[in-house]
């Protein structure tokens, strides 16, 4: 017996240069959906060089503008026992009586410094915070005293 070798042949098409054709229009539609995604989905953000800053100097501001005025500056301190709060030479440890003395600073629209040091309990250093908006100023800093 005589074994024949058979081969099965799994395609009609002929080898000779056959080409597989594409359809472009799914492939342009797939496109055009990617881009108006990306379109739709995009923040827009300003360069950071184009952010006006919240210090930004004003140039039209000449050096005879400027407030001769000394800022408000109170100082949380505890001496020996005591809190006390210090206004330029003034030291207190009244806190009706740093509402007086800081209701006749005139350049209350700069705002405020209450420097606290250390030592000094979170209490004190809220009341004298309190005390600078109780008389009238728009804006306090807190700032640890060296």
């Amino acid at each position: 017996m005589v074994k024949e070798n058979k081969v099965m042949k799994l395609s009609n098409r002929q080898l000779r240069g056959s080409q597989l054709d594409l359809s472009m229009t799914s492939m342009i539609d797939v496109v055009f959906l990617l881009l108006i995604f990306f379109i739709v989905t995009t923040t827009f953000v300003r360069p950071e060089r184009e952010i006006a800053s919240a210090i930004k100097v004003n140039e039209k501001r000449t050096a005879t503008d400027d407030s001769n005025l000394e800022p408000a500056i109170v100082d949380v301190v505890r001496q020996r026992a005591q809190v006390v709060f210090r206004i330029g030479a003034v030291r207190t440890n009244d806190l009706d009586e740093v509402k007086k003395l800081l209701e006749g600073f005139e350049n209350k629209s700069e705002g405020a410094f209450v420097r606290v040091a250390d030592d000094v309990p979170y209490e004190a250093a809220a009341q004298a915070i309190g005390a600078c908006h109780a008389s009238g100023f728009e804006s306090v800093s807190y700032l640890p005293l060296d």
